[in-house]
């Protein structure tokens, strides 16, 4: 009887992140383009996987609860085909699971996301220059208040809508009429230009009141995003004090 390869044991999560990687747009956009409510929830119940994906193979129990909500959701959805309502809660999950990896990290045994981030693209030397450290966990909370607002924001709307909303579907008549096409539209276009141009002004900001340190251009940074991104997985135990 032979024993277990360690390497094939230590592959599998990061084979099975990759295969919901790539399904997760070819089902975004059938799901856009047919108004399918089964392919809405499958989208989203891929995406979630996917920002869950470290919690889910720790096995911890936030993480394991916040997919099995989804799927129960997703499992609604698809029965009854609502598609409307399934767009417009499609970019509600997508901005509550990020609002929630960003706000998780900020757990006092953890390190911040965006703290994690400067250290994959840049190392653990940029992280400890003066006020790199407490820089990054503002921005990771500011990023967690966001999209969290964000993802209530839309929930709110979905909830609104009508026709296709939840109260609408419900026979609730909505105290605040919100057309449906105007939620779908922002969560899937106008709620993305937001984050883009949060990310903008950040970026610019950040080259100002780190004025004092040297930054890598848009490329670089860029280039060593896509280089490094799968680093930012895997959370690390908060080992560094940060400045008062």
């Amino acid at each position: 009887m032979s024993a277990k390869n360690p390497a094939t044991g230590a592959a599998w999560p990061r084979r099975v992140f990759v295969l919901l990687l790539c399904a997760y747009p070819p089902l975004l956009v059938l799901s856009l383009w047919l108004h399918r409510g089964v392919l809405s929830a499958a989208a989203g119940l891929v995406l979630i996987s996917l920002l869950l994906w470290p919690g889910l193979v720790g096995g911890k129990r936030l993480a394991w609860a916040l997919w099995l909500a989804a799927v129960a959701g997703g499992a609604l959805l698809a029965r009854y085909d609502h598609a409307a309502l399934g767009l417009m809660l499609l970019p509600v999950a997508i901005n509550a699971a990020v609002a929630w990896l960003f706000g998780a990290s900020l757990a006092a045994d953890s390190e911040p996301l965006v703290a994690r981030a400067i250290v994959a693209l840049e190392g653990d030397d940029r992280l400890a220059q003066p006020g790199v450290a407490r820089y990054a966990r503002s921005l990771t909370l500011a990023w967690t208040l966001l999209l969290g607002m964000q993802a209530l924001m839309l929930l709110a709307g979905a909830v609104l809508a009508a026709p296709g909303g939840a109260l609408d579907l419900a026979g609730v008549a909505s105290p605040l009429p919100v057309p449906a096409d105007a939620v779908i539209g922002y969560g899937h276009l106008g709620g993305y230009l937001v984050v883009g141009g949060f990310f903008v002004l950040e970026f610019a900001w950040r080259q100002w009141h780190l004025r004092h340190l040297p930054h890598p251009t848009a490329r670089e940074f860029f280039h060593n995003l896509a280089k490094n991104w799968t680093r930012l997985l895997h959370a690390r135990p908060a080992e560094r004090s940060t400045e008062p």
